[in-house]
């Protein structure tokens, strides 16, 4: 029998499926203090964690006998990947299990900015009756442009397309030629023409070196005037400052934010009364349906890893 330490919250049913066949300690909360992580992995020949745990170089040497990290999501930039392929220690992710819940997510955001309804509760609890107050748009015949045209990308494209809406799109990793952009009615263009041209942008891209600070002053100024931005990638894409600042001169027309370069907030007054920006902490691809997927495929893989040994 193995020992799986699990860090961060995972689907009962299927800690008690690792629990039925190896010996599983399981904290949901000990990825908030790294001392306690180390205090309880000397024996541990699998990890389990989201994407709050920090899976560094030093939690990994302290695992003398980890085997296999399971990532509940798809998103690495909390783990030390490099260092898990020096250490041969494979990472396995959720891959494509809670792709339906963030494009559902991106396409309630497309809805929502684009009616304009955010303040419409309060609005109405006060007395208010400002019908034209709230008039939006239709998102019908609107161009939406997504950047990173992987799993999530083309959900979202095919929602988007299904609702009337014409999408451009921008990915490094696909060839400008490729017969895919055809197969998905999707218009390849540069990043440059994405900014440009689309009335919403959504992003769909890792958090590297390339893609830290993609969306800065250089390209919101470039956006259409009015026109919107999602980012449920990863924090650190979007500059916010210079967001932020083309929110507030009016030249964007709205944004939502799941992602943030600091998690959670370091100073959550700079984001308050901002017209038309939306918030949420980090659930677009967090659902009760996404959470028995991400667990189930998790818990699947690692058992099957740790049976054969990754042969």
């Amino acid at each position: 029998m193995a020992n799986i330490l699990i860090t961060e919250f995972m689907n009962q049913k299927q800690v008690e499926q690792l629990s039925a066949l190896h010996n599983v300690n399981y904290k949901p909360e000990l990825y908030s203090n790294k001392e306690d992580i180390i205090d309880n992995s000397s024996d541990v020949h699998a990890l389990i964690v989201r994407n709050k745990t920090n899976v560094d170089m030093q939690l990994i040497n302290s695992m003398k006998n980890l085997k296999v990290i399971g990532r509940l999501g798809v998103g690495l930039d909390n783990i030390d990947v490099a260092h898990c392929k020096e250490k041969n220690v494979p990472v396995i992710v959720a891959e494509a299990a809670n792709a339906r819940s963030v494009s559902e997510y991106v396409m309630m955001g497309l809805l929502t900015l684009f009616r304009g309804i955010q303040s419409s509760t309060r609005n109405v609890l006060k007395g208010e009756w400002d019908r034209n107050k709230h008039t939006g748009s239709e998102i019908n015949g609107k161009t939406l442009g997504i950047v990173g045209i992987g799993t999530i990308g083309q959900i979202v494209a095919e929602n988007a397309q299904n609702m009337g809406m014409k999408v451009i799109g921008n990915d490094i990793e696909i060839n400008d030629n490729d017969g895919l952009w055809d197969k998905l009615n999707i218009e390849c263009c540069t990043f440059e023409e994405l900014v440009r041209k689309s009335d919403a942008i959504t992003i769909h891209v890792p958090l590297t070196n390339k893609t830290h600070n993609l969306f800065t002053e250089n390209e919101f100024e470039k956006m259409l005037r009015g026109s919107y931005i999602i980012n449920s990638s990863r924090g650190g894409i979007v500059n916010e400052t210079d967001l932020l600042k083309y929110l507030k001169n009016g030249h964007l027309g709205g944004a939502m934010l799941d992602v943030f370069e600091k998690e959670p907030l370091n100073d959550p007054g700079v984001f308050s009364n901002v017209k038309n920006l939306i918030l949420t902490p980090h659930i677009a691809g967090l659902t009760l349906e996404s959470n028995v997927r991400v667990s189930q495929t998790i818990s699947n893989n690692v058992l099957d890893y740790l049976k054969s040994g990754g042969k």
